[in-house]
């Protein structure tokens, strides 16, 4: 029997996170980005868990850096992580402010195409620049379909999704229900989105190179576009300097992703999120645990 959640902790940890998170949303953007900023900094400067493993990941992805070069990168990734964390406090609140931040737009010709063609679009989108921001702006131009996984606080979850569906986004659970759901709406050419580089449960993923290493990697977003023939691109919302707002930059995916050769699929997937991490690597979430399931007989980067 696996140990109980009391609810009354579990509603005050989240009560508590949803104060946190308002409280943040009150401060003028350029306090939340220069705050962000000074904690960032002294987080990568401080022995820590996220600290450690930015490097870990790093070391890995990126073996001809040297020392100094990787010391940096990793320097530069937590400044960026702290600054995506203070923002989307501030956009879940007030989502109107995140998209009036967009300030440029590239490589969305081909996708406009494809929404005016009236196919079934599928964007991966992974943990690279601002999420949220890229939410709003498909929410707000095409219309969006998500799946949504709560967080186990329904307070957070209450606020996450007022935000998420603010522009008139539709959300499904992350059930067989909320997939089939989906699946109906792709069929009738809907635009959903997925973050492709989540580390999946154990029976919804198959080890493909990411950088060069064995990543388990989920084969949800494979098997829909297969399923329903949809065009494919990959979009990140790129943080500029300072505070002058975002770029939302769209590329279109390798057709291979499509392949009914599910190794082959996932495997020119995870070669183009590697290519859109490429454009800024500083804005990639390298905090994230992206090895922590590796194939059988490997021990875990992470618990060295």
């Amino acid at each position: 029997m696996g140990r109980r959640t009391n609810p009354r902790i579990q509603r005050l940890k989240g009560l508590l996170a949803v104060a946190a998170l308002r409280l943040v949303a009150l401060l003028p953007f350029a306090v939340n980005r220069g705050i962000a900023s000074l904690l960032g900094r002294l987080i990568s400067r401080l022995p820590g868990e996220a600290r450690r493993v930015t490097d870990t990941n790093l070391r890995l992805c990126y073996p001809d850096l040297d020392e100094n070069q990787r010391r940096q990168l990793a320097r530069l990734s937590l400044v960026e992580s702290s600054k995506n964390t203070f923002e989307i406090a501030l956009f879940w609140r007030h989502p109107d402010q995140g998209l009036r931040r967009i300030v440029a737009i590239d490589g969305d010709a081909p996708l406009r195409q494809a929404v005016a063609d009236g196919k079934p679009i599928m964007i991966l989108a992974p943990h690279q620049g601002c999420w949220e921001v890229l939410n709003f702006w498909l929410a707000s131009e095409f219309g969006l379909h998500a799946m949504f996984a709560p967080s186990g606080l329904p307070e957070v979850d209450q606020l996450i999704r007022t935000g998420r569906e603010h522009f008139g986004s539709t959300m499904y659970p992350t059930t067989a229900r909320g997939v089939a759901g989906l699946v109906r709406a792709m069929k009738k050419g809907a635009l959903t989105a997925i973050l492709p580089d989540q580390v999946p449960d154990r029976r919804s993923g198959v080890h493909a190179p990411f950088f060069g290493q064995p990543a388990y990697t989920g084969t949800l977003a494979s098997k829909l576009i297969r399923q329903t023939g949809a065009v494919t691109f990959l979009a990140w919302a790129r943080r500029l300097p300072g505070t002058q707002g975002f770029e939302i930059r769209v590329r279109q995916a390798t057709p291979v992703s499509a392949d009914a050769d599910l190794e082959a699929a996932l495997t020119a997937m995870n070669a183009d999120i590697a290519r859109l991490i490429n454009e800024d690597p500083a804005q990639y979430l390298w905090s994230y645990k992206r090895f922590r399931r590796p194939p059988a007989g490997m021990d875990s980067p992470y618990s060295q």
